[in-house]
Protein backbone atom coordinates (compact mmCIF):
# COMPACT_ATOMS: atom_id res chain seq x y z
CA UNK A 1 0.00 0.00 0.00
CA UNK A 2 1.40 3.39 -1.03
CA UNK A 3 1.70 6.21 1.51
CA UNK A 4 -1.04 8.82 1.41
CA UNK A 5 -0.20 12.51 0.87
CA UNK A 6 -1.97 14.95 3.17
CA UNK A 7 -3.61 18.06 1.76
CA UNK A 8 -1.45 20.23 4.02
CA UNK A 9 1.75 18.62 2.67
CA UNK A 10 0.54 19.11 -0.89
CA UNK A 11 -0.25 22.77 -0.20
CA UNK A 12 3.21 23.25 1.32
CA UNK A 13 4.80 21.61 -1.75
CA UNK A 14 2.89 24.04 -3.96
CA UNK A 15 4.88 26.92 -2.49
CA UNK A 16 8.07 25.55 -4.09
CA UNK A 17 7.03 27.25 -7.34
CA UNK A 18 6.99 30.75 -5.77
CA UNK A 19 10.76 31.35 -6.35
CA UNK A 20 10.18 30.57 -10.01
CA UNK A 21 7.80 33.51 -10.29
CA UNK A 22 10.36 35.89 -8.75
CA UNK A 23 13.01 34.73 -11.21
CA UNK A 24 10.55 35.07 -14.10
CA UNK A 25 9.75 38.60 -13.00
CA UNK A 26 13.42 39.60 -12.77
CA UNK A 27 14.14 38.08 -16.17
CA UNK A 28 10.97 39.67 -17.59
CA UNK A 29 9.63 36.32 -18.72
CA UNK A 30 5.97 37.00 -19.47
CA UNK A 31 4.68 33.61 -18.36
CA UNK A 32 3.73 34.29 -14.74
CA UNK A 33 0.03 34.81 -15.40
CA UNK A 34 -0.11 31.87 -17.78
CA UNK A 35 1.75 29.66 -15.28
CA UNK A 36 -0.63 30.54 -12.44
CA UNK A 37 -3.64 29.96 -14.69
CA UNK A 38 -2.30 26.64 -15.97
CA UNK A 39 -1.42 25.38 -12.48
CA UNK A 40 -4.81 26.46 -11.17
CA UNK A 41 -6.63 24.72 -14.01
CA UNK A 42 -4.52 21.61 -13.54
CA UNK A 43 -5.34 21.40 -9.82
CA UNK A 44 -9.04 22.10 -10.33
CA UNK A 45 -9.40 19.64 -13.20
CA UNK A 46 -7.53 16.87 -11.40
CA UNK A 47 -9.61 17.31 -8.26
CA UNK A 48 -12.82 17.05 -10.31
CA UNK A 49 -11.44 14.05 -12.20
CA UNK A 50 -10.45 12.37 -8.94
CA UNK A 51 -13.96 12.85 -7.56
CA UNK A 52 -16.02 11.58 -10.49
CA UNK A 53 -13.60 8.84 -11.52
CA UNK A 54 -14.26 7.21 -8.14
CA UNK A 55 -17.91 6.91 -9.13
CA UNK A 56 -17.12 5.81 -12.69
CA UNK A 57 -14.74 3.10 -11.47
CA UNK A 58 -17.25 1.94 -8.87
CA UNK A 59 -20.11 1.87 -11.39
CA UNK A 60 -17.90 0.38 -14.15
CA UNK A 61 -20.67 0.50 -16.74
CA UNK A 62 -19.39 -0.11 -20.28
CA UNK A 63 -21.78 2.42 -21.82
CA UNK A 64 -20.76 5.13 -19.34
CA UNK A 65 -17.08 4.31 -19.86
CA UNK A 66 -17.41 4.67 -23.63
CA UNK A 67 -19.25 7.99 -23.22
CA UNK A 68 -16.42 9.23 -21.00
CA UNK A 69 -13.83 8.26 -23.64
CA UNK A 70 -15.83 10.14 -26.29
CA UNK A 71 -15.88 13.15 -23.97
CA UNK A 72 -12.08 12.93 -23.62
CA UNK A 73 -11.69 12.73 -27.40
CA UNK A 74 -14.01 15.72 -27.88
CA UNK A 75 -11.90 17.84 -25.53
CA UNK A 76 -8.75 16.72 -27.37
CA UNK A 77 -10.28 17.74 -30.73
CA UNK A 78 -11.27 21.11 -29.29
CA UNK A 79 -7.77 21.67 -27.85
CA UNK A 80 -6.07 20.90 -31.18
CA UNK A 81 -8.52 23.15 -33.05
CA UNK A 82 -7.53 26.09 -30.83
CA UNK A 83 -4.14 26.16 -32.54
CA UNK A 84 -5.59 27.27 -35.88
CA UNK A 85 -7.94 30.14 -36.79
CA UNK A 86 -10.16 28.04 -39.07
CA UNK A 87 -13.32 26.76 -37.33
CA UNK A 88 -15.64 24.45 -39.24
CA UNK A 89 -17.26 21.03 -38.90
CA UNK A 90 -15.14 19.43 -41.62
CA UNK A 91 -11.91 20.31 -39.84
CA UNK A 92 -13.26 19.04 -36.51
CA UNK A 93 -14.18 15.74 -38.17
CA UNK A 94 -10.69 15.44 -39.67
CA UNK A 95 -9.05 16.01 -36.28
CA UNK A 96 -11.55 13.59 -34.70
CA UNK A 97 -10.65 10.84 -37.20
CA UNK A 98 -6.92 11.48 -36.81
CA UNK A 99 -7.21 11.11 -33.03
CA UNK A 100 -9.79 8.33 -32.81
CA UNK A 101 -8.49 5.79 -35.32
CA UNK A 102 -5.10 5.19 -33.62
CA UNK A 103 -6.82 5.14 -30.21
CA UNK A 104 -9.17 2.38 -31.39
CA UNK A 105 -6.30 0.35 -32.85
CA UNK A 106 -4.32 0.64 -29.61
CA UNK A 107 -7.44 -0.22 -27.62
CA UNK A 108 -7.82 -3.45 -29.61
CA UNK A 109 -4.18 -4.43 -29.20
CA UNK A 110 -3.89 -3.41 -25.54
CA UNK A 111 -7.19 -4.53 -24.00
CA UNK A 112 -7.98 -7.51 -26.24
CA UNK A 113 -4.71 -9.01 -27.46
CA UNK A 114 -2.27 -7.96 -24.73
CA UNK A 115 -4.24 -7.88 -21.47
CA UNK A 116 -6.97 -10.28 -22.71
CA UNK A 117 -9.56 -8.67 -20.47
CA UNK A 118 -12.91 -10.38 -19.95
CA UNK A 119 -14.53 -6.94 -19.93
CA UNK A 120 -12.62 -4.92 -22.53
CA UNK A 121 -14.42 -1.76 -21.40
CA UNK A 122 -13.28 -2.11 -17.78
CA UNK A 123 -12.91 1.47 -16.51
CA UNK A 124 -9.76 0.72 -14.51
CA UNK A 125 -7.88 -0.12 -17.72
CA UNK A 126 -9.84 1.66 -20.45
CA UNK A 127 -9.78 5.21 -19.07
CA UNK A 128 -6.16 5.54 -17.81
CA UNK A 129 -4.61 3.78 -20.82
CA UNK A 130 -6.73 5.68 -23.34
CA UNK A 131 -5.99 8.91 -21.48
CA UNK A 132 -2.22 8.44 -21.74
CA UNK A 133 -2.38 7.56 -25.44
CA UNK A 134 -4.89 10.31 -26.21
CA UNK A 135 -2.94 13.02 -24.39
CA UNK A 136 0.29 12.22 -26.21
CA UNK A 137 -1.47 12.03 -29.58
CA UNK A 138 -3.07 15.41 -28.93
CA UNK A 139 0.30 17.00 -28.11
CA UNK A 140 1.77 15.46 -31.24
CA UNK A 141 -1.01 16.87 -33.41
CA UNK A 142 -0.59 20.36 -31.97
CA UNK A 143 3.16 20.33 -32.70
CA UNK A 144 2.82 18.79 -36.17
CA UNK A 145 -0.09 20.90 -37.35
CA UNK A 146 1.47 24.18 -36.23
CA UNK A 147 4.80 23.30 -37.82
CA UNK A 148 3.19 22.15 -41.06
CA UNK A 149 1.13 25.30 -41.58
CA UNK A 150 4.05 27.56 -40.60
CA UNK A 151 6.48 25.88 -43.00
CA UNK A 152 4.03 25.82 -45.91
CA UNK A 153 3.42 29.55 -45.52
CA UNK A 154 7.07 30.41 -44.86
CA UNK A 155 8.34 28.41 -47.83
CA UNK A 156 5.43 29.09 -50.16
CA UNK A 157 7.68 30.28 -53.01
CA UNK A 158 9.82 27.16 -52.77
CA UNK A 159 6.73 24.96 -52.60
CA UNK A 160 5.13 26.64 -55.64
CA UNK A 161 8.43 26.46 -57.51
CA UNK A 162 8.41 22.68 -57.08
CA UNK A 163 4.84 22.61 -58.41
CA UNK A 164 5.91 24.77 -61.33
CA UNK A 165 8.71 22.36 -62.20
CA UNK A 166 6.16 19.60 -62.64
CA UNK A 167 5.91 18.04 -59.19
CA UNK A 168 2.41 17.00 -58.19
CA UNK A 169 0.92 18.10 -54.90
CA UNK A 170 1.87 14.89 -53.11
CA UNK A 171 5.51 15.16 -54.19
CA UNK A 172 5.78 18.86 -53.34
CA UNK A 173 4.10 18.56 -49.94
CA UNK A 174 5.82 15.37 -48.75
CA UNK A 175 8.94 17.12 -47.32
CA UNK A 176 6.75 19.37 -45.17
CA UNK A 177 4.69 16.44 -43.90
CA UNK A 178 7.88 14.50 -43.12
CA UNK A 179 9.36 17.48 -41.28
CA UNK A 180 6.23 17.98 -39.17
CA UNK A 181 5.96 14.30 -38.24
CA UNK A 182 9.66 14.19 -37.35
CA UNK A 183 9.31 17.22 -35.07
CA UNK A 184 6.27 15.65 -33.41
CA UNK A 185 8.06 12.35 -32.72
CA UNK A 186 11.34 13.75 -31.37
CA UNK A 187 10.19 14.04 -27.72
CA UNK A 188 8.98 10.42 -27.76
CA UNK A 189 12.16 9.16 -29.36
CA UNK A 190 14.30 11.02 -26.81
CA UNK A 191 12.20 9.63 -23.98
CA UNK A 192 12.40 6.04 -25.26
CA UNK A 193 16.15 6.30 -25.78
CA UNK A 194 16.73 7.29 -22.15
CA UNK A 195 13.89 5.63 -20.27
CA UNK A 196 15.06 3.56 -17.32
CA UNK A 197 18.51 5.19 -17.31
CA UNK A 198 17.79 8.90 -16.97
CA UNK A 199 14.16 8.70 -15.89
CA UNK A 200 11.43 6.34 -14.73
CA UNK A 201 8.20 6.99 -16.68
CA UNK A 202 4.94 7.96 -15.03
CA UNK A 203 3.04 4.72 -15.49
CA UNK A 204 5.90 2.59 -14.20
CA UNK A 205 6.54 4.91 -11.25
CA UNK A 206 2.87 4.97 -10.33
CA UNK A 207 2.62 1.20 -10.33
CA UNK A 208 5.79 0.78 -8.26
CA UNK A 209 4.51 3.33 -5.72
CA UNK A 210 1.26 1.36 -5.67
CA UNK A 211 3.11 -1.82 -4.67
CA UNK A 212 3.44 -3.60 -8.04
CA UNK A 213 6.63 -5.56 -8.64
CA UNK A 214 9.07 -3.55 -10.81
CA UNK A 215 9.31 -6.31 -13.44
CA UNK A 216 5.52 -6.26 -13.91
CA UNK A 217 5.49 -2.45 -14.01
CA UNK A 218 8.18 -2.58 -16.70
CA UNK A 219 6.05 -4.79 -18.95
CA UNK A 220 3.15 -2.36 -18.70
CA UNK A 221 5.49 0.57 -19.38
CA UNK A 222 6.94 -1.05 -22.50
CA UNK A 223 3.46 -1.74 -23.84
CA UNK A 224 2.10 1.76 -23.15
CA UNK A 225 5.25 3.44 -24.52
CA UNK A 226 4.94 1.54 -27.80
CA UNK A 227 1.23 2.35 -27.89
CA UNK A 228 1.91 6.04 -27.37
CA UNK A 229 4.57 6.08 -30.09
CA UNK A 230 2.45 4.31 -32.72
CA UNK A 231 -0.62 6.38 -31.88
CA UNK A 232 1.32 9.65 -32.06
CA UNK A 233 2.82 8.69 -35.43
CA UNK A 234 -0.40 7.54 -37.08
CA UNK A 235 -2.51 10.40 -35.71
CA UNK A 236 -0.09 13.00 -37.11
CA UNK A 237 0.26 11.12 -40.40
CA UNK A 238 -3.52 10.83 -40.83
CA UNK A 239 -4.07 14.50 -39.96
CA UNK A 240 -1.38 15.73 -42.37
CA UNK A 241 -2.72 13.49 -45.14
CA UNK A 242 -6.32 14.65 -44.66
CA UNK A 243 -5.32 18.32 -44.43
CA UNK A 244 -3.36 18.01 -47.69
CA UNK A 245 -6.32 16.29 -49.35
CA UNK A 246 -9.16 18.56 -48.25
CA UNK A 247 -7.54 21.95 -47.63
CA UNK A 248 -5.50 22.52 -50.77
CA UNK A 249 -7.32 23.86 -53.85
CA UNK A 250 -7.03 22.62 -57.44
CA UNK A 251 -3.88 24.72 -57.84
CA UNK A 252 -2.32 22.99 -54.78
CA UNK A 253 -2.55 26.16 -52.65
CA UNK A 254 -3.24 25.89 -48.93
CA UNK A 255 -6.62 27.31 -47.87
CA UNK A 256 -5.93 30.96 -46.94
CA UNK A 257 -8.20 30.64 -43.89
CA UNK A 258 -5.34 28.81 -42.18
Amino acid sequence: MNENISYFSLLFFLFTIVPIFFIMKNLKISLIKRSVTSIGRMIGQLILVGIYLQYIFKLNNSFVNILYILLMISFAVWTVSLEIPLKEIKLYLIIFLAITFPVIINFIFFNILLLKLKNIFNAMYLIPITGMILGNSMNGLIVALGDFIKNIKKNEDEYLFAIGLGANKKEAISPYIASSISLSLKPNLAMMANVGVVSLPGMMTGQILGGVLPINAIKYQIAITLGIFTSRFFSTYILMSLISKFYFDKYSILDERF
